[in-house]
């Protein structure tokens, strides 16, 4: 009777020693409450070299947040909330505790796209933390260029006129762009400048040349867009357009240094 009553003491102090956890670390059980705060983003430069700037409030653009929380040896969170007008993001999450918790924070469109996303890896031990992301933008910066060419040209009306077309491939307008437009019949070579405006976005300016005296009929053509060199562009190779079949040299020489 008295090895039996000993028996079950030993009995009663394990079954209490394993409801309390023995003397295992507590800190990877439980649950850390973790404050997400997104109170900026970042918007793409505009300028090819610059940092992205800054802003205090949610652009425009973005309708929905979703917030992504995983980890190898947990179940994944994932919220998306609406942001209706709101200038700043502060929600709140209960995370098990453990290492390498990702935190994903993606800024979606009207038609889902990710525009914005930014992420952090935090360990948690079940104290409450604040997490502070700036979110940037998953677009490339805008890069301004200018890029002018010479297209569309037509010998017309029995060949006493000369159209052509100006073509800006860039993303920034040009005033004034000087244009030499040389042109010949079997006997005379002529030269007249002009100058036109470029608008930016693939857009085209047309321009019609009459031949003048003592060129009666337009045979052989060149056309030099900025003949001086005066724009910078990303492309300088295709400025000239040229059909000079009696001189076949004369496509490939130097743009005369003045033209009437």
């Amino acid at each position: 009777m008295k090895k039996f009553l000993i028996l079950l003491a030993i009995i009663g102090w394990a079954i209490i020693y394993i409801s309390c956890g023995g003397s295992g670390d507590s800190s990877s059980s439980g649950t850390t409450r973790v404050t997400i705060n997104l109170g900026e983003v970042q918007s793409p430069a505009k300028e090819p070299a610059t940092i992205s700037q800054e802003t205090t409030t949610i652009p425009v653009e973005v309708v929905r947040i979703r917030f992504t929380i995983s980890a190898p040896d947990m179940v994944t969170i994932q919220r998306i909330i609406d942001v209706a007008g709101r200038t700043a993001i502060i929600e709140t999450f209960e995370i098990p505790n453990g290492l390498n918790r990702l935190i994903v924070v993606e800024a979606l469109d009207a038609n889902g796209h990710v525009i914005y996303r930014g992420e952090t890896t935090v360990n948690l031990t079940g104290r409450s933390i604040t997490v502070r992301l700036i979110l940037g933008s998953t677009s490339p910066p805008v890069i301004q260029y200018l890029d002018l060419t010479v297209d569309n040209v037509l010998i017309e009306n029995d060949a006493t006129t000369l159209s052509f077309d100006i073509i800006n491939n860039g993303n920034v307008e040009a005033n004034d762009v000087l244009v030499y437009v040389l042109y010949s019949d079997l006997y005379y070579t002529t030269c007249e400048s002009l100058t036109i405006p470029a608008i930016a976005a693939g857009s085209s300016t047309n321009r019609t040349i009459r031949a003048s005296y003592p060129v009666y009929t337009i045979y052989y053509y060149k056309i030099i867009v900025d003949p001086l060199g005066t724009i910078g562009e990303t492309e300088e190779e295709n400025n000239i357009a040229c059909d000079w079949e009696e001189d076949p040299d004369y496509c490939s020489a130097p743009p005369p240094t003045s033209c009437p």
